[in-house]
């Protein structure tokens, strides 16, 4: 707050990075703040040469400022430098150690380097810390589902509580954590019947046409495969019900048909819609009419 450019800036803080940089030009002094400002919409752009050039002066002006070695790792991770990125964190977090931003920094950096069991670490610790950094639940969960954790993926993407304006997007990972590549050998009755379940009380939170009929595709084509896999318990009786379908090869069908013709009438492109048609007309069971 007692930068030059404070107030300035203050007001710059929803423009577009090229919009932005442009701004920046006409502030009314130079300060620390305006070229870590400038810094950042470089590499949002990707200009890696003017945000190289940026972070040099940064450097040679204010070495030992937080801010600068901050951001020394957010452009380390922009150009793929993650070790480097890593340590520029790990400095932050020694000058801050009760802060969750370096603790979140440096899970992404130890996941993008493969090191899964401290990544799952920090994003723990922020998560459970704040729940205010939603970002680290979808890490922890991305984490734990490429250990094999999928239950513990799944829960993790389901502890985002309503309150919270990620609530959908983490409902709709949570639906696909459960599904996605699954064998359709495996025991999939309890996984089918929850994410059914979560697609139809996501249209109470907003959830868009298009991308609960996407869902919905997703839920009865795991179906499908798994019905007609013929693994133990893949062909309940009783009428069971999966998202308005019978739970059966026809009712998971005629489910898909409907879904697939919904999603052609809400496409915007003429060939996307042919395409939805086409596949809409091939999960189609045999009929007489």
């Amino acid at each position: 707050p007692g930068d030059p450019n404070a107030g300035f800036l203050a007001g710059l803080a929803a423009a577009a990075p090229g919009e932005l940089l442009g701004a920046l030009q006409a502030a009314p002094a130079p300060s620390v703040e305006l070229r870590l400002r400038t810094l950042r919409a470089e590499l949002e752009l990707r200009d890696l040469p003017a945000a190289a050039r940026t972070l040099a002066g940064l450097e040679e002006r204010d070495p030992d400022d937080w801010r600068v070695v901050w951001y020394r790792g957010v452009a380390s991770l922009v150009t793929g430098d993650h070790e480097h990125a890593a340590l520029a964190f790990d400095a932050v977090y020694d000058a801050f150690p009760g802060e969750p931003a370096p603790k979140l920094a440096l899970g992404i950096c130890a996941e993008v380097l493969g090191q899964l069991d401290n990544a799952a670490e920090y994003y723990r610790l922020v998560w459970t810390t704040d729940p205010g950094f939603v970002s680290a639940a979808f890490g922890l969960a991305r984490v734990r589902l490429a250990a094999g954790d999928r239950a513990g993926a799944v829960r993790t993407l389901e502890s985002v509580p309503e309150a919270s304006i990620h609530y959908t997007a983490a409902r709709v990972a949570a639906v696909r954590a459960r599904l996605r590549r699954r064998p359709p050998s495996e025991p999939l009755g309890d996984d089918l019947t929850a994410a059914a379940a979560q697609v139809s009380a996501l249209q109470g939170f907003g959830l868009d046409a298009v991308r609960r009929e996407r869902l919905s595709t997703e839920v009865l084509g795991t179906a499908l495969d798994w019905v007609l896999s013929g693994s133990p318990g893949a062909a309940p009786g009783g009428g069971a019900l999966l998202l308005g379908s019978e739970l059966d090869e026809r009712g998971l069908r005629f489910g898909l048909e409907r879904s697939y013709r919904v999603l052609a009438r809400l496409a915007q492109q003429g060939g996307e819609r042919i395409e939805l048609v086409e596949r809409a007309n091939r999960f189609r069971p045999r009929t007489w009419v």
